[in-house]
């Protein structure tokens, strides 16, 4: 007697409905010489994908490409600045040369191990920059402040190119912009 024989009798089930809803069918079994072999179903690599097959899923992917990209925000190509890494008594900084929009007025600012020049300058002011800004990188000095430590980053990098300190001071003195910015610099004490 099977286990749903004595339910289809008590509650009226329809056994053979119920039977296939739980039990998935199953290949049919022939008989042949007094053995029972399974039916041979095709061998076929599940993962592996047919002509037509491929062909519907391009098409369906070029359908969401087409529904999807207009959607989206128009990508903006990633620009990285000019980098360049300089190693002092061993050390290693990393000199980024940025667009005049990002630090204007400064001509460029270092901390660390990172130092920023902007982009627009001449090479000759420039390098000179860069020189100052590494030089803050470097500088453990405490005397004199923020004055003294401005000081000590144009002394020693102009004792080493003069002609970088006297183009820096000459573009600095020219910029109405630029007195203004050393101007409120001082007022604010930095």
């Amino acid at each position: 007697m099977n286990k749903f024989e004595g339910l289809n009798r008590e509650h009226k089930f329809d056994v053979s409905q119920q039977e296939e809803e739980i039990c998935p069918s199953q290949p049919e079994l022939k008989k042949q010489d007094d053995s029972i072999e399974q039916e041979q179903l095709p061998t076929r690599n599940p993962y592996e994908k047919t002509p037509e097959e491929l062909g519907r899923i391009e098409e369906i992917q070029r359908q969401i490409h087409e529904k999807v990209r207009p959607s989206l925000p128009q990508e903006q190509p990633i620009l990285q600045n000019p980098t360049e890494i300089e190693i002092i008594d061993g050390q290693a900084y990393r000199v980024e040369y940025v667009p005049k929009e990002k630090i204007y007025p400064a001509y460029g600012y270092g901390g660390g191990k990172r130092a920023f020049v902007r982009q627009d300058l001449s090479s000759r002011v420039k390098n000179f920059v860069k020189a100052h800004e590494l030089y803050h990188c470097r500088d453990r000095a405490t005397w004199g402040g923020q004055l003294g430590r401005e000081l000590r980053a144009n002394m020693v990098p102009g004792l080493k190119d003069p002609l970088g300190l006297l183009a820096t001071v000459w573009r600095t003195i020219t910029s109405v912009d630029r007195v203004k910015f050393y101007l409120k610099r001082i007022k604010e004490g930095r």
